[in-house]
Order: C-alpha cells, then sequence, then structure tokens
C-alpha cells in the first residue's frame, strides 16, 4: 500500500492506498492523530471497491474524503470517538 499524509482541521490524516485495487477485495485504511500526536485514532474500513477508482488519486480522494467526514461529524458531536483538537 502506498502512504499519502495530508492534513484536515489540523489533525493529521494518513491514507493507506491501495496499489491494486480488486472489485470484492477489501482494501484501504485511514489513520488520524492529532498535531502533538499524543493522541492516535484509528480509522479502519474495508471497502470493498464494487466500482474500482479508475487511479490510485481517486482512491486517494475518495478515502481523503472519507477521513474529512469523520473528522467533521466527530467534531460536530456526532460518533462518540473522542477526537480532540487540543
Amino acid at each position: 500500500m502506498l502512504e499519502k499524509k495530508r492534513s484536515y482541521k489540523g489533525f493529521h490524516v494518513a491514507l493507506f492506498v491501495p496499489e491494486v485495487i480488486e472489485p470484492g477485495k477489501p482494501s484501504g485504511r485511514v489513520q488520524i492523530s492529532t498535531r502533538n500526536k499524543d493522541m492516535d485514532m484509528g480509522i479502519r474500513f474495508t471497502p470493498d471497491w464494487p466500482h474500482p477508482p479508475a487511479t490510485l488519486q481517486e482512491a486517494e480522494d475518495w478515502l481523503f474524503a472519507y477521513a474529512a467526514g469523520i473528522i467533521d461529524c466527530e467534531l460536530a458531536g456526532g460518533f462518540g470517538i473522542d477526537l480532540r483538537n487540543e
């Protein structure tokens, strides 16, 4: 898997993008941590990619959008994952 790092609203987002995406095969992972990295919140998911992305960039963009949605929902008080941006 290729690792890409981005940031969103003060959080570090590491995306683990599969080099090969096969329909029906789970793959991909997101790791979210705070600025000082003293608290890590690992979020793993296994999309089965029923319609695989055409490119690795498309897969990376999809994974980042997922991570951004998790952060937005949690900051709004959504999931109770206890992400804190301190």
